[in-house]
C-alpha cells in the first residue's frame, strides 16, 4: 500500500508530501496504481523546480519513497495550485484502488499538529 502524508505550514499552507511504500497492484513493472502515483509526484515535482522555480526543504526520490516539501519562503500561487492538483489526483486514484492507497493524517510539520482523520480539506 503506498501511504501519502501531507506537510502544512503552521497556517495550514500545503507545502508538500511525503510518499512510501508500493501499491502492490500488480507485479513489478506492470503495476497501474504505483505508475499513476509516482509519475504524479514527479511530474508535480518536477514543475516545482523546473516551473516555479522553488527551493525545497527536502527533496527525495529513491525505491519505495518520494518527499517533495518545499521551503515556506518560495510558497506561492503556482506552488499552491501544483499541491492542490497533487491532492485531487491522489483521491481520484485512491476513489478507484482504496486498497491501495492510504491518505495518513496531515500535519503541520513543524507544529506537530495533526488533524482529525475524517477531516478531508484544511484551509488554503
Amino acid at each position: 500500500m503506498i501511504k501519502i502524508k501531507y506537510h502544512y505550514t503552521d497556517d495550514f499552507r500545503l507545502k508538500g508530501f511525503t510518499l512510501k511504500g508500493h501499491a502492490e497492484y500488480a507485479e513489478y513493472g506492470y503495476d497501474i496504481v504505483c505508475s499513476a502515483v509516482t509519475s504524479n509526484a514527479i511530474g508535480v515535482d518536477n514543475s516545482l523546480n523546473l516551473l516555479a522555480k522553488v527551493e525545497f526543504e527536502s527533496e527525495i526520490g529513491q525505491e519505495g519513497m518520494i518527499e517533495c516539501i518545499v521551503k515556506e519562503s518560495c510558497l506561492n500561487d503556482k506552488t499552491d495550485l501544483l499541491f492542490e492538483h497533487f491532492k485531487l489526483t491522489m483521491e481520484m486514484i485512491k476513489g478507484q484502488y482504496p486498497k491501495n492507497i492510504k491518505i495518513l493524517k496531515k500535519y503541520s510539520l513543524n507544529s506537530g499538529f495533526k488533524a482529525s482523520p475524517k477531516q478531508t480539506a484544511l484551509p488554503a
